[in-house]
């Protein structure tokens, strides 16, 4: 059901849509016999709205990372970040084994000498990427960076974006922008 359910919302730009638009997505999922007609034995119709707007749908994001519990039901994916990395800091640059993290997503990169703290997240979440690379400013040697991603495709308003280099340097933190690719997954 989730497997069904991710396969639909990535046909969708479910992150970019209004969340008014939302609300009749969900209305057709519950009416969706592949969805709804699953979870009925064990909710309402209100309780299916609430259960998949929580459950299901708060970790597609991260799904999309090949974070978390629900990841082996997308069927997208984004590139990884170890590529960005790579991109923006340089290719001795990688990430640190298993520090990978969420809210927001992060990472610790090193060169094999030093280690970064890099948190990654869309221009909308530009707002938890500035504090959480501004808490681990704090007791770092090296600066945080903040990694704003682009989904092919996809764009910025200049103005957001000189407005992001403003905040990131007022606070002597490293800010760059990437274009993310969105992989089709092959999932049995």
């Amino acid at each position: 059901m989730i497997r069904e359910l991710y396969r639909q919302v990535g046909s969708l730009d479910w992150d970019d849509i209004p969340s008014r638009q939302k609300s009749g997505y969900y209305t057709k999922w519950v009416e969706d016999p592949a969805i709804g007609g699953e979870l009925a034995d064990y909710y309402t119709a209100d309780g299916m709205r609430v259960w998949l707007k929580d459950v299901p749908l708060k970790e597609y994001a991260r799904a999309l990372e090949s974070f978390g519990p629900f990841a082996k039901f997308t069927t997208k994916r984004l590139s990884p970040p170890s590529e960005f990395i790579q991109q923006v800091l340089g290719e001795a640059w990688g990430m640190v084994p298993s520090s990978i993290g969420e809210k927001p997503m992060h990472c610790l990169a090193t060169d094999g000498i030093r280690q970064r703290y890099v948190c990654w997240g869309k221009a909308r979440s530009f707002r938890d990427l500035l504090w959480a690379a501004v808490n681990q400013a704090l007791d770092s040697q090296a600066r945080p960076l903040i990694v704003v991603y682009l989904v092919e495709g996809g764009g910025i308003i200049g103005s957001q974006r000189r407005q992001h280099a403003r905040i990131a340097e007022h606070c002597r933190l490293d800010l760059a922008y990437v274009v993310r690719r969105v992989d089709e997954s092959a999932q049995s």
